[in-house]
């Protein structure tokens, strides 16, 4: 990483800006939300916002001359610097109807590759990190995807707003059960990357995701030990829309489940 800040600086930055971005999310839990749809269909409430505004200000203070993108407001790319990639509130849907999984995610990239991510779930505290080539951790203590499972491999996947990626999405689901998956869908891709990471569900894949919803979690899979890859064993892309993330004894046949190419470009319509 040639930026002035170090690796170990730059993360603390992250772990700030997404923690601050969890209290603030707690402490709207349960109030009445302004809430609009976009135009995929996806939700963004005023509790969005809010969180992001927290992020940008921390993260501007802290990383003045970094680039971002950020979900709900947009990209400000600056040529040749380090970018962040922010979800300010990955899983809107289950944060409004009172569920747990929901997160604050954060990445950053340089030169092309992600250098460190952030997730918190704030309802249950934990805080996801990683830097490239150091490992990935939960709280502090590091974690590593799964080795050998009991029974049928358990992969989560997603299922979007936009009508295009639904109707695709029942074939996917229809090949992994097929398969002889098990399948949960937690409504977040950074929830399920995280449990893909620290071995609680064997992969995750989904399509017609944006690269908020793809970068964080898919280096915290790759520094835990998994294989992060695009449909169909392609080389990964966080901005392509689409990933297959997994254990390296399950990888394979989750690609062969989804087929040679991903049934839906991305459209932005995560919950």
């Amino acid at each position: 990483m040639s930026h002035a800040l170090d690796p170990a600086a730059l993360l603390a930055v992250a772990e700030e800006a997404a923690t601050g971005a969890a209290d603030e999310l707690l402490r709207r839990r349960g109030s009445r939300h302004e809430v609009a749809t976009k135009k995929n269909d996806s939700l963004v409430s005023d509790a969005d916002t809010a969180a992001e505004r927290l992020v940008l200000d921390v993260l501007r203070e802290r990383t003045p001359g970094f680039g971002v993108i950020s979900e709900e407001a947009g990209a400000e790319v600056l040529p040749g610097a380090p970018c962040w990639i922010v979800d300010p509130l990955d899983g809107t849907t289950n944060y409004l109807r009172g569920l747990p999984d929901y997160a604050v995610a954060l990445a950053l990239v340089e030169e092309g590759a992600t250098v460190l991510s952030c997730v918190v779930l704030p309802d249950s505290g934990a805080r996801f990190t990683a830097l490239a080539g150091q490992g990935a951790y939960r709280d502090g203590r590091r974690i590593a995807v799964t080795r050998q499972a009991p029974g049928r491999s358990l992969t989560g996947t997603g299922f979007g707003t936009a009508g295009v990626v639904r109707e695709a999405q029942r074939s996917v689901a229809d090949s992994l059960l097929r398969g002889g998956f098990e399948i949960r869908e937690p409504g977040s891709a950074s929830v399920g990357l995280c449990r893909t990471a620290c071995g609680a569900y064997d992969g995750y894949l989904e399509f017609g995701i944006e690269v908020w919803d793809t970068a964080p979690g898919a280096l915290l899979v790759q520094e835990a030990g998994g294989v992060v890859t695009g449909w169909g064993g392609a080389p990964f892309e966080p901005a392509a829309g689409d990933l297959i993330a997994a254990a390296p004894a399950v990888h394979a046949r989750l690609v062969d489940a989804g087929g040679a190419r991903p049934p839906a470009r991305a459209t932005g319509g995560a919950a």
